[in-house]
C-alpha cells in the first residue's frame, strides 16, 4: 500500500482529483488532501502524514506554486512529485519544472495507479503510457493510452476526500459531471488539441449511464444534504436521446434544482422546457465576444448573434435565469468591440454576465496565432500566466488597459445600461484599488446568486482565495 497527499491552493471540490482518488482507494492504497497557500503549513502538514507520492492538478497558471511547494518539501524530505491535470496534459515541457518529477497526461486515473504501484515495487516506469519524465535531461513523452469506453468502471468519485474541511463539506452546492470530452473546436480552448492527441486512441465524447448518475446523486442527496446541483459537463445538452432518459429519471427521483451549461446553437423552446420541468434554475452558454467577427473567426465559436438571441428568449420563456460567459482582451480587439458584448448582453438582458480576461493557454489555436501574429510579445509567456482570468491581459494591443478595466465593470454595464457612458470615460484611468474592490462586490453577488449561497459564506470563500483574487 503507498500513501499519496493531493496538494492544491483552491478551495475547490476537484473532479479529477476526486475519481482519480477514488480509484487508487478501490486499490488499497491510501489518499489524503491538503489545501491551503501558507506553503509553510502545508509543508508541515504533508510531512506530518508521511506520503510516499505528493500530487497536484494543475491548469496553467498554478503551476509555479506546485513547483515552489514541491521544492519546500524536497528541502526537508524527497517525496516524488506529480503533477497531471490540463497544464501537463498540453504543455509536456512542464517537466523542466524544478522539483517535478513525473508529468501524467489526459486521463489520469489508471497511469496514475500503474506509476504508483511501480515505483512501490522498486520497478521500471519508463513504458507507462501517459507518463512524461526526464531521462538525460530531456522531456520523454510515452504514447497515450486508448481512452476508457465505460465511464462506469471508474468507482464513484471520492467525495470524502474534501470533508475533512468543513467549509467544503458544509457546501450544499454540489458538481456532477455525467460524461467527459467535447466535440467542438474553439479556438481559445484545448479540445481541439485533445481531440488530435487522441486519434484513433477511441471515441472522444462519453457519458455515463443514466443510472450511474442518477445513484452518484442519490448519494449527495442522502449522504450529504445537498440542496442543489451544478453539472459541469461542457455542453449537458449534447446528446438528447440520453438527455431525455435523464431528465425523466432525475425529476422522478432527486428533483433538487440543478444548474447546466449549454451551447446557444443547441437548445429549442421545447428543450428549454424540458429543463425548466425537471428543475433547471439557471443555465450558462458562452458568447465570449459580441462581435462577430472575433467571436468566429478568432474564437471559432461557431455561434450566431440570432442563435444567441434566440437561446436567450427560449430561456426567458421557460423561466430559466441566464448566465453567459465573456471574454475580453482578445487579439485585435478594439474598445469599440468591448462594448459591443457588453451591448450584446444588454439586449438578451442577460441574469448573471461573467466576464474574463482572456488567457493563451498552451497548445491553443489562440495561442500559435496570437504568437504569429506578433500580440504576445513574451517567449516565456506560459510562466507569466495567471492562476486567475481577472488579473491582466499577455494579448498586448493599444487598448489592453482600457479592455482590463472594462472587465473590471462588465456585470455593472450590462445590469445597469445608464452607466455605459459613465464607464466609458472611467476605463481611461490607470487600474486601482478601487476598481478591483468593485469587481469583487460584483462576482461575489454574482456567485452568491447563482450558486444560492449566503453572503457569510461568500465572505469567508473570499478569506480563503485572496491570493487568486
Amino acid at each position: 500500500m503507498a500513501r499519496i497527499a493531493f496538494l492544491q491552493s483552491f478551495w475547490f471540490e476537484f473532479l479529477g482529483v476526486m475519481y482519480i482518488s477514488a480509484y487508487l482507494k478501490a486499490h488499497h492504497h491510501e489518499v489524503q488532501l491538503f489545501i491551503g497557500d501558507r506553503i509553510s503549513r502545508l509543508v508541515d502538514e504533508v510531512l506530518d502524514y508521511d506520503p510516499d507520492i505528493i500530487a497536484f492538478s494543475c491548469s496553467s497558471g498554478n503551476h509555479q506554486w506546485a513547483s515552489i511547494l514541491a521544492g519546500e518539501i524536497k528541502k526537508k524530505r524527497n517525496i516524488r512529485a506529480v503533477m497531471g491535470g490540463p497544464h501537463p496534459t498540453y504543455y509536456p515541457e512542464a517537466i523542466r519544472q524544478p522539483h517535478i518529477d513525473f508529468l501524467i497526461r489526459a486521463e489520469g486515473e489508471e497511469a496514475m495507479l500503474e506509476l504508483v504501484e511501480t515505483l512501490a515495487r522498486g520497478e521500471s516506469y519508463q513504458d507507462i503510457e501517459n507518463l512524461v519524465y526526464l531521462r538525460d535531461n530531456q522531456p520523454v513523452v510515452n504514447p497515450l493510452r486508448p481512452l476508457i469506453e465505460d465511464l462506469d468502471t471508474f468507482p464513484t468519485p471520492d467525495r470524502q476526500l474534501y470533508y475533512q474541511y468543513r467549509y467544503l463539506r458544509k457546501n450544499r452546492s454540489k458538481h456532477v459531471i455525467t460524461g467527459r470530452g467535447c466535440p467542438y473546436n474553439c479556438a481559445f480552448c484545448c479540445n481541439k488539441s485533445y481531440k488530435m492527441m487522441y486519434q484513433g486512441k477511441g471515441r472522444m465524447v462519453r457519458r455515463h449511464s443514466v443510472e450511474r448518475i442518477i445513484s452518484d446523486i442519490t448519494i449527495l442527496k442522502e449522504r450529504y444534504g445537498v440542496s442543489t446541483i451544478r453539472f459541469d459537463d461542457e455542453v449537458f445538452i449534447l446528446s438528447p436521446e440520453w438527455l431525455d432518459t435523464f431528465l425523466e429519471q432525475y425529476t422522478r427521483v432527486i428533483g433538487l434544482p440543478f444548474s447546466c451549461l449549454i451551447r446557444a446553437d443547441l437548445l429549442h423552446h421545447d428543450l428549454a422546457q424540458k429543463l425548466k420541468q425537471a428543475g433547471c434554475y439557471i443555465a450558462y452558454f458562452g458568447i465570449e465576444s459580441g462581435d462577430d467577427h472575433l467571436r468566429n473567426q478568432v474564437l471559432k465559436k461557431g455561434v450566431t448573434r440570432d442563435q444567441i438571441v434566440n437561446t436567450a428568449h427560449y430561456l426567458k420563456s421557460a423561466g430559466i435565469l441566464m448566465g453567459t460567459f465573456n471574454m475580453l482582451g482578445l487579439p485585435g480587439e478594439t474598445i469599440k468591440m468591448g462594448f459591443e458584448t457588453v451591448a450584446l448582453n444588454q439586449l438578451i438582458k442577460a441574469d448573471y454576465p461573467w466576464c474574463s480576461i482572456l488567457q493563451p493557454y498552451p497548445n491553443t489555436e489562440l495561442e500559435a496565432e496570437a504568437i504569429r501574429d506578433g500580440y504576445i510579445r513574451d517567449c516565456d509567456h506560459i510562466n507569466t500566466l495567471s492562476s486567475s482570468y481577472f488579473n491582466r491581459s499577455l494579448i498586448r494591443n493599444e487598448h489592453s488597459r482600457e479592455l482590463e478595466n472594462l472587465q473590471k465593470f462588465f456585470f455593472l454595464a450590462v445590469k445597469f445600461p445608464f452607466l455605459t457612458g459613465i464607464i466609458e470615460k472611467i476605463i481611461r484611468f490607470e487600474p486601482n484599488f478601487l476598481f478591483d474592490f468593485l469587481f469583487q462586490i460584483t462576482y461575489a453577488y454574482r456567485y452568491m446568486k447563482t450558486y444560492r449561497i449566503s453572503l457569510l459564506r461568500i465572505a469567508s470563500y473570499a478569506l480563503r482565495m485572496k491570493s487568486h483574487f
